[in-house]
């Protein structure tokens, strides 16, 4: 049975592709360990009174874009459409944000802060502030401002990439209507003919 068992591993071994990959050297991992510490370090401060370090982000872009779009505050935050939306109407129905028709589009939601909003933010702004004190406390100061740096062009990387899929987006939308109205006006002129 044993020897039947070492003939299966080596022909295991023999197919398995070696996998040259170390996780602890991932940057995506790394960032996504940063945010975790980051989020701990939120939670630990205990001066956030039921408000997560994510709903603490969107109270502050609020503050920041006060009236503009829901889209707006997607591109802002980071935060992809649908949990953005489901995260506005929890605070909504906490009292915390009120929404209302977009003054330059009808269809678009304005976001702003209510007072209760407001006072909610400002109470856990200093747990927002001791995690970017502690993230910034553990680098060696020469690597701070580096470290910052680089956070900011991942940001507006992320941003390019949101705006190319929008304008993308926006392209294809175009097409397919040029592309219907052509069909449109195809069948018309099939009709004239008859």
């Amino acid at each position: 049975m044993s020897s039947q068992t070492d003939a299966a591993r080596r022909s295991d071994d023999a197919v398995a592709p070696t996998i040259d990959f170390r996780l602890s050297e991932s940057p995506a991992h790394l960032l996504r360990r940063a945010q975790q510490y980051a989020s701990e370090i939120f939670a630990k401060a205990g001066l956030s009174e039921g408000v997560t370090l994510r709903q603490t982000v969107l109270l502050a872009a609020i503050a920041e874009l006060e009236g503009r779009s829901q889209s707006e505050l997607v591109r802002a935050t980071g935060v992809d459409r649908s949990t953005l939306a489901d995260m506005i109407a929890r605070m909504e129905k906490k009292g915390l944000v009120s929404r209302s028709a977009a003054a330059e589009d009808g269809r678009a939601k304005s976001v702003s802060l209510t007072l209760p909003g407001r006072l909610k933010l400002a109470e856990a702004l200093p747990a927002m502030q001791s995690v970017d004190a502690a993230l910034i406390a553990v680098l060696p100061r020469n690597k701070q401002q580096s470290f910052r740096d680089t956070l900011g062009f991942l940001s507006s990387a992320a941003d390019d990439i949101d705006i190319g899929d929008l304008d993308e987006k926006k392209r294809l939308k175009k097409a397919a209507k040029a592309e219907k109205a052509a069909k449109s006006k195809k069948k018309k002129r099939k009709k004239k003919k008859k």
